[in-house]
């Protein structure tokens, strides 16, 4: 019977905690409905996403790919040399592992495994967590049975009859933490820069230290690897103030701590924050492919969710104007967690995971 098949799905892309950790929740999920699944990721060779994927029981692959954003002609060559290789490779990985469905979540590794799936007569599901979806999902939507989008107005840049509006998936421990999040303690900034950190973010927030410390902010900082050093120093000639990290394994920790956060506009960023129903400044990194950030912004924006600091207005003063002003008014700061908390989509996974199973059992042979 069907409930008994030991179902195995494919998690195509990841690169970055936006593409990564909702690819996470969606195989949770799936693994919620048919607890028989195994989940295999085939993504990029980071070490940061082999951790977290096999962190959760789950198997990773390397599809092989390279991306070509940003190089130059040589290396945007060298690159579509692979695609080949790779190409190869992802199919005889779909067959060794014996999938049953893909789901693409985005980034120039799941290019490859989109295709080879659609080559292979197997079921293709993508999810866009951004507002404008990047260059990846553009070309594998045409090899989608079914596309979920995150934000209103997305499905216009896909085939609208294979759209669905779903939200973006949110890690478990978030949920969990949103059900029970009552903030009580210090007046607390969380500064998130994405998984890999924000140059920009921590210069501000360093620079600006001794004002934040006199308006009596507690701060946990991620401030990725590549700064952690220099971030930590700068915290240090403060005395003994706010909490810096490369990386927070806890968000969840974290988020319920928080009573504002300073971050960038990356859709699984804003998922979250919005499920914690939390108010937010929002710096969006300038370069996203597109300017997807500051569209994803300016959404929240309008919705009365959040405020938002280009990063070339991001300057000491005009940070440390946009904090006095929310914590001196308590109830706008409480308005603004209310409507993030109405924009969020608890269900999101859930919603993906029921139709990729969905599509699963209708390319499954008849029972004899």
């Amino acid at each position: 019977m069907c409930a008994k098949k030991e179902y195995r799905l494919v998690v195509a892309g990841g690169g970055t905690g936006g593409h990564l950790f909702p690819g996470i929740a969606i195989a949770k999920a799936f693994c919620a409905k048919r607890p028989e699944t195994k989940v295999l990721f085939i993504g990029t060779d980071r070490p940061f996403e082999e951790r977290c994927v096999t962190r959760e029981g789950f198997l990773h692959a390397v599809a092989g790919a390279s991306g070509i954003k940003g190089l130059g002609l040589r290396k945007k060559l060298m690159a579509a040399a692979k695609l080949p290789l790779a190409l190869l490779g992802c199919m005889a990985k779909l067959l060794y592992f014996r999938a049953d469905a893909v789901v693409g979540v985005g980034g120039f590794s799941s290019g490859p495994v989109i295709l080879a799936a659609w080559l292979l007569r197997r079921p293709v599901v993508i999810h866009e967590q951004n507002s404008v979806p990047g260059i990846a999902n553009k070309l594998s939507a045409r090899f989608a049975k079914k596309i979920f989008i995150t934000f209103p107005g997305s499905q216009a840049w896909f085939p609208q009859e294979k759209c669905h509006l779903s939200g973006n998936p949110v890690r478990e421990e978030i949920l969990t933490a949103m059900a029970t999040s009552d903030h009580k303690g210090p007046l607390t900034l969380l500064v998130v820069g994405g998984s890999q950190g924000a140059t920009a973010l921590n210069r501000a927030v360093t620079k600006a230290l001794p004002k934040l410390k006199a308006l009596g902010l507690s701060i946990i900082h991620q401030c990725g690897d590549s700064d952690a050093e220099w971030v930590t120093a700068a915290y240090a000639d403060e005395g003994p103030y706010g909490e810096v990290l490369p990386f927070i394994d806890n968000m969840s920790g974290a988020y319920g701590r928080a009573t504002l956060i300073l971050c960038r506009a990356g859709a699984t960023t804003l998922a979250e924050l919005t499920a914690m129903g939390k108010g937010a400044i929002l710096v969006p990194f300038p370069h996203a492919t597109d300017n997807h950030q500051e569209i994803n912004a300016r959404y929240l924006v309008e919705e009365g969710a959040a405020r938002m600091i280009l990063e070339s207005d991001l300057t000491e003063e005009r940070l440390i104007h946009e904090l006095t002003s929310l914590l001196e008014e308590p109830q706008a700061l409480a308005t603004m967690g209310q409507c993030a908390q109405r924009l969020a989509h608890p269900d999101a996974s859930t919603i993906v995971a029921e139709g990729i199973v969905s599509l699963i059992q209708k390319t499954e042979s008849p029972a004899p």
